[in-house]
């Protein structure tokens, strides 16, 4: 008997532990599909130049931020993904010159690119530095996701 009371508690205490189906499909619908997504895209680089972004905050060109698509950040200012970090893999460039293949970085989302479609990514000068290894100012393909 005490065994049988025993093999309920545990079982009981297991079943509260566990998500339910229901909270797991409101969490899934919760998480758009940009944010489940790897995206295969660009990186291109721009200059905060001492004013903030649509995340409204200034950054130096040392912060390794990066501005994302005008669509993800649904033009508004802050947009819903200020603040947000992604990884970023440099995955090659047709530019000979654009070195860094294969190189991961992680970079915070604090402004608006308005002429980036969804998977392109333009980056600060600390992010364009460490994602190419100090390459000159081009476009690097990359694949990037939400962390």
């Amino acid at each position: 008997m005490l065994l049988q009371n025993l093999v309920l508690f545990l079982a009981a205490g297991l079943s509260a532990a566990l998500p339910s189906q229901n909270s797991i499909a409101v969490r899934d619908e919760r998480t758009s599909l940009a944010e489940r997504a790897t995206h295969h895209g660009i990186a291109t680089i721009y200059f905060q130049g001492g004013r903030p972004g649509s995340c409204r905050q200034t950054n130096p060109d040392s912060a390794m931020i990066v501005a994302l698509s005008y669509i993800l950040q649904k033009n508004e200012s802050p947009g819903p993904y200020c603040g947000r970090k992604v990884r970023i893999r440099n995955t090659g460039s047709d530019d000979v010159n654009v070195k860094g293949k294969g190189n991961l970085i992680f970079a915070t989302v604090a402004d608006t690119c308005p002429s980036c479609d969804v998977d392109h990514l333009d980056l600060s000068l600390a992010a364009w530095n460490a994602l190419t290894d100090n390459s000159p100012y081009s476009v690097a393909k990359i694949d990037w996701v939400f962390v």
